[in-house]
């Protein structure tokens, strides 16, 4: 289809050319109407300027505890001859109380909340949405502490994993999301062409209805409101599936959330959480009512939930782990002592339990010897306990894995520094610990290279040379392919030829996991998953993203017009072809001359 400003030929009437010249009272009317939108933008802006920026206090009461101090009989969350999920506190095996798990009928009932209240949250604007995330953030901020606390009982990390972890980055998306939110989903104008120069093209960001998030144990806070914010900012209502593992702060941060909701006259119900069994979970990632899933775990349990998902063709971003390579350059030489600090943290923050942390440190010649010299003490003074360098693992379900993974390398050549084994602390015996660990000289081959770890292991790789080939053939040996972080000179070749061809979805430059404090797009590639959270691409994602294209001059009567030719019933297939074939040479010709040409043709088709 062309615009009706076809040129005229013999067989072309002005009655068929729609154009007329504007009248004085159309030019009036032009004229009014750019006076009445340079109003509305300054009305516009007005409103922005007077937006009630100032947060609104409210509180929230802590999870109960059991009146009396005790420790569970088994630590497990299982308990034989009963559905309930048995909570504990994985560090010392505090017992923390028993939570009904949620019945499919349940699941539906608060999937109708979550839509009633979404048909009127999806209605408000940005400014409305903003003051909610405003009063939500001051409130993580004023009672840092008390989430810190909650999360590290359930957990098991310390407290100083748990305000990096928890709070800074919940902070940071908080902030971002009010800064920069409305701009990532602001209506944006796209590109036309010459054939439909009289059109104006834009995309439209709207709310998907109610969206659900089945998220890990790990960071039982920040993974819980993460997902959180960036749909209430979309416009969606949201369920959340909590892990077993961290059931009973479940309550207490979704109230967090209402709280804020509640303290702007919003309903509560918008935000849904529920903990269930795996068995119980399907009937989530099944359901035909909601609209998006984002999925953080394990390869295997995302196949389960990918051929879920696909009955009702539920879009899904799956977060699946990774193997982070942590590649340290022989240009970096000058920087180690910096450089060590960096990977420690990266290693053994929250126990390693970390889906983007360090799981191999990969180094070149030059430094890899001075690197096992300044690591080998270090981890080796690491401290055990809920108040000391290292906390607990979430329960002792994978500590046969880790020390069968060590002895293996150890027998296929690897070098057993610090650790390898679980560590009965003496004042938490149900606590469940594992000891920092080095392993040096693995290789690629070795199982401990290959699989994902999520605990206190650290993995020294002696690359065979600084040359980018070699150091991209360790680098990229593992399936994951989620981040990465290279240490290097900011002029070396090899670092930026390493950059370039790391397969991974995200890369710090002489940092660890920066992107994630700055909020750019999270997720990976290969067995890491697909799809991204976080930063713009994040929001659009659980968004529909609507193409609206529209007339530019509709006020003047240009118009999309079927020319004669092209007419049903077409009276001459042969004249017809040949006229279509001068609209395409007409828009698309590589030179003025045949665009004149293409013009000609039609002109003679008509």
């Amino acid at each position: 289809m062309v615009s009706s400003l076809e040129p005229p030929s013999p067989s072309f009437s002005l009655r068929d050319l729609r154009v007329v010249l504007p009248s004085r009272f159309q030019v009036a009317q032009v004229l009014f109407s750019l006076l009445a939108l340079a109003a509305s933008v300054w009305a516009i802006g007005r409103v922005r300027n007077a937006e009630d920026k100032t947060p609104r206090k409210y509180t929230v009461p802590g999870p109960k505890t059991p009146d009396t101090y005790q420790t569970v009989e088994e630590t497990s969350i299982k308990l034989p001859g009963s559905s309930a999920i048995q909570c504990y506190a994985p560090a010392t095996g505090q017992f923390l109380g028993l939570i009904n798990p949620s019945t499919p009928a349940a699941i539906d009932r608060a999937l109708d909340a979550a839509h009633a209240a979404q048909a009127k949250w999806s209605r408000t604007d940005f400014a409305a949405r903003r003051a909610v995330l405003r009063t939500l953030l001051q409130h993580v901020l004023e009672n840092q502490e008390a989430i810190c606390r909650v999360a590290c009982l359930e957990s098991g990390k310390t407290m100083v994993d748990a305000q990096l972890g928890e709070i800074l980055v919940t902070a940071e998306k908080l902030e971002w999301t009010i800064k920069h939110g409305e701009d990532a989903l602001r209506p944006s104008r796209r590109p036309t062409n010459l054939l439909m120069t009289y059109k104006r093209n834009e995309v439209r960001y709207e709310p998907l209805g109610v969206v659900a998030a089945l998220v890990s144990w790990n960071y039982p806070f920040h993974n819980f409101i993460g997902p959180v914010i960036s749909s209430l900012f979309a416009g969606n209502g949201i369920l959340v599936k909590i892990s077993e593992q961290a059931a009973w702060s479940a309550q207490y941060f979704t109230a967090i959330v209402r709280g804020a909701l509640v303290a702007h006259g919003h309903d509560p119900a918008l935000v849904q959480s529920i903990v269930c069994w795996p068995q119980t979970a399907a009937h989530i990632t099944s359901h035909p009512r909601i609209s998006h899933l984002t999925f953080i775990g394990s390869k295997p349990v995302c196949h389960q939930v990918a051929a879920s998902a696909a009955k009702p063709l539920t879009p899904l971003v799956a977060e699946l782990g990774g193997k982070d390579a942590a590649i340290v350059l022989d240009s970096a030489a000058r920087d180690l002592a910096r450089i060590v600090e960096t990977l420690l943290r990266g290693t053994f923050q929250a126990s390693g339990q970390n889906c983007i942390g360090i799981e191999r440190i990969i180094a070149t010649p030059k430094v890899y010897d001075r690197l096992v010299q300044l690591l080998e003490p270090r981890v080796q003074a690491l401290r055990l306990g809920p108040t000391a360098d290292v906390g607990a693992m979430i329960s002792d379900a994978s500590f046969d894995r880790l020390e069968s993974l060590t002895t293996s390398a150890v027998a296929a050549g690897a070098r057993l520094l610090a650790g390898g084994k679980r560590y009965n602390h003496p004042d938490h015996p149900k606590g469940h610990y594992f000891t920092p660990t080095l392993l040096a000289d693995v290789t690629p081959e070795m199982a401990i290279a290959q699989e994902e770890c999520f605990g206190p292991l650290m993995v020294l790789m002696r690359v065979p040379s600084n040359e980018p080939a070699d150091v991209l053939a360790y680098a990229n040996s593992s399936d994951f392919g989620l981040g990465a972080s290279i240490f290097g000179g900011d002029s070396d070749p090899c670092l930026r030829a390493v950059v370039d061809g790391l397969r991974t979805g995200m890369v710090a430059v002489n940092d660890f996991a920066a992107y994630y404090a700055v909020q750019l797009p999270f997720g990976g590639v290969r067995g890491s998953g697909y799809g991204r959270f976080a930063g713009k691409e994040g929001l659009r994602g659980l968004c529909n993203p609507k193409s609206v294209c529209l007339d530019r001059f509709g006020w003047l009567g240009i118009r999309t017009g079927i020319p004669p030719p092209v007419r049903y019933p077409v009276a001459d297939q042969e004249r017809t072809w040949r006229f279509t074939r001068g609209v395409v040479q007409l828009g698309y010709g590589p030179t003025l001359v045949q665009k004149a040409a293409g013009l000609l043709s039609m002109a003679k088709n008509m």
